[in-house]
């Protein structure tokens, strides 16, 4: 079996938005230091490389680009409120998505059979002409797109589990057939996006699937979205590739969300997508880091799915999954969508 490879640079370290930001070079410190301790029989590090332009145009404008790229002339560059750049935050952008890049193609290479990009900043609230929510460049979006065009998939998979919906990601693909989307997020929450109601347009109507969930949510109500939602949607999809925006946000340490995941919850989400990879795409499947903002829990969220990516390391938790509280929500989100089919 080809090992999992990891993607992580000291090169992250250099995007400082601000010394109070959660969004904070800590965040790549004490994952440098996890995937130091990797076992390297199983694992190997991926070093990254920068993304080109033409990459990043996939899905951003040419004024997009050139704004963020502005930013470097600059030693602090407020995009929003949120979203502050420092001179070397173009150049670590480009990284972020670069890296992810090179892993998709190595995994498509058989180089490797899986992987993990833990790179920053995170990217699914970047929009085609707007940086938001931490997010310079939309990562997981620009990966899909090059899946679609340089490594001929038919149909990718983003499955969301950060506590934020991926709003720039869902804008990005709304009327695309070849992604499903699909976003398990806190609700109402930052960015205010991801209602039921929002399935796609056009051709791509129903190729998006929210799932707005209440605060206080735990593992057992994400295991039970996963098995009556995500579960029955992937297998009528049938992706040839699986892309997850990683975020672990809505760990019940966290400080930017109001969830109550564990690291055994984040465990046992991975352990069911690796499933599904294994079954429809050939085991074709990679994970990039988006949020997480308390480093005790990123750092063993991290840990827990990449000792899933090894190999599983316990029985389906999906089945034992109680999701009674949010029973009402999945039969109303199932109801919205039974009319689509993926033919």
């Amino acid at each position: 079996m080809a090992k999992t490879a990891v993607v992580i640079d000291k090169e992250y370290l250099k995007h400082v938005p601000g010394e109070l930001h959660p969004e904070r070079p800590e965040r790549i410190k004490v994952l440098l230091d996890l995937a130091a301790s990797l076992d390297g029989s199983a694992f190997q590090q991926l070093p990254p490389k920068p993304a080109t332009r033409a990459e990043i145009e996939s899905c951003h404008s040419p004024d997009h680009v050139a704004l963020v790229e502005s930013t470097s002339r600059s030693s602090r560059y407020a995009l929003d409120g949120d979203t502050i750049t420092c001179r070397d935050s173009f150049g670590v952008g480009l990284l972020a998505v670069g890296g992810f890049l090179r892993l998709l193609d190595a995994i498509a290479a058989g180089e490797f059979q899986n992987g993990f990009a833990l790179v920053r900043p995170p990217g699914h609230h970047a929009r085609p002409d707007q940086a938001m929510g931490f997010c310079l460049f939309n990562t997981v979006a620009v990966g899909a797109r090059h899946l679609l065009r340089s490594h001929r998939a038919r149909r990718v998979l983003v499955l969301d589990w950060d506590v934020h919906h991926g709003n720039g990601t869902q804008e990005i693909f709304y009327a695309d057939p070849s992604v499903l989307f699909i976003s398990m997020h806190q609700y109402p929450y930052y960015p205010g996006t991801g209602a039921a109601r929002d399935v796609g347009v056009g051709a791509g109507e129903g190729y998006t699937i929210n799932v707005p969930l209440p605060a206080g949510c735990a593992d057992g109500e994400y295991l039970g979205v996963f098995r009556d939602i995500v579960l029955p949607a992937v297998k009528n999809f049938q992706p040839d590739w699986i892309l997850v925006s990683a975020g672990f946000d809505a760990h019940r340490r966290d400080p930017l969300g109001g969830m109550n995941v564990s690291e055994s919850g984040f465990a046992a989400m991975a352990r069911a997508t690796l499933r599904l990879a294994e079954e429809f795409a050939e085991n074709r499947i990679a994970f990039l880091l988006e949020g997480g903002y308390e480093l005790t829990a990123l750092s063993g969220s991290v840990a827990a799915v990449l000792n899933e990516m090894r190999g599983p390391s316990g029985a389906d938790a999906l089945a034992a999954a109680a999701a009674e509280r949010i029973q009402p929500l999945i039969k109303g989100i199932l109801n919205v969508h039974e009319r689509f089919r993926y033919a």
